[in-house]
């Protein structure tokens, strides 16, 4: 059996893509490891070339409104890492994980793998108990909503329709930070073919996420869906640190080992300098300066 992990990055976050790799170098027995340049300068194409990892460039797979993409060529990750097993042939899972995440325990991101392999896609649902807030709401005077606003709401409005946008406005938003499939799985052209809807209009950003929500509520396709600690969204709740693992864990019982650290959204975290915060352990809640970048072992 040969799994894939795959991610993309340009040059802006090219740090970050180096940490991936390092975090993930302990479970290169069970993986290999290949990347899309999306604009790296020849210094990091060559590190990961001395390192044996393989370098492709994405194309866009669909016809695009290139007043839409702007230039934006680091966008062609959001669109070819559905085509993963088109540039890297010859593997029979494929793991995509963006280049702002990194592995926190390996033995929890082998879900992915498990979930590939049971039911030939496994993806993380954006919620969970820690994350505090769900929906954004504006209300006109007397307590009418003005306007419920959601990621699927937003995504799917703007790039299909605003009534489909409406139906799965309160339907999960499924997170296209980390996800796996199985070169076998059936549902592979669903989605795909959901995807060149959601990018008819030219919005690109999102339409992967659009693609997940479509053909699993709307057209029925089983994926496996994982706990929020296979994909730990830290823009929305700060996990806390076990000293005895030398781990980031769930912030509530059981306190279960964080696979995937996702920085979304975390401006200050994703800098080339390291952002340190004040981080609760898990042991007896005292509090570190730590970073939740990561760091090495």
């Amino acid at each position: 059996m040969k799994n894939l992990i795959v991610s993309a990055s340009d040059e802006k976050y090219s740090h970050l893509l180096i940490e991936l790799y390092l975090s993930l170098k302990p479970s290169l027995n069970n993986y290999d490891f290949a990347i899309f340049d999306c604009g790296l300068e020849e210094e990091h194409i060559e590190y990961f070339r001395k390192n044996n990892i393989q370098i492709s460039k994405p194309e866009w797979e669909f016809k695009i409104n290139f007043l839409r993409s702007r230039g934006r060529n680091q966008l062609k990750n959001i669109f070819s890492r559905l085509y993963m097993d088109k540039y890297f042939p010859g593997y029979e899972n494929y793991i995509w994980i963006d280049s702002d995440t990194w592995i926190n325990c390996p033995e929890t991101f082998n879900y992915y793998l498990e979930g590939a392999q049971k039911t030939g896609f496994a993806i993380t649902p954006q919620v969970d108990r820690a994350y505090k807030k769900l929906i954004n709401i504006k209300w006109l005077i007397g307590g009418i909503p003005k306007k419920i606003n959601t990621i699927n709401y937003k995504n799917i409005s703007k790039s299909i329709s605003l009534n489909l946008g409406k139906k799965f406005a309160g339907y999960l938003t499924l997170n296209g930070g980390c996800f796996s499939y199985n070169i076998k799985f059936d549902g592979l052209n669903n989605i795909r073919s959901n995807l060149l809807l959601a990018s008819k209009k030219g919005r690109i950003f999102g339409s992967d996420q659009v693609a997940f929500v479509l053909s699993h509520y709307h057209d029925g396709v089983e994926f496996e869906l994982l706990p929020a600690y296979c994909n730990w969204l830290c823009d929305l709740s700060i996990p806390k640190f076990s000293i005895k693992k030398s781990k980031f864990v769930e912030p509530y019982i059981p306190n279960h080992n964080i696979a995937v650290m996702h920085l979304a959204g975390m401006a200050n975290d994703r800098k080339k300098n390291f952002f340190y915060r004040k981080i609760k352990t898990l042991e007896d809640n005292a509090i570190l300066d730590k970073s939740i970048r990561f760091e090495g072992n």
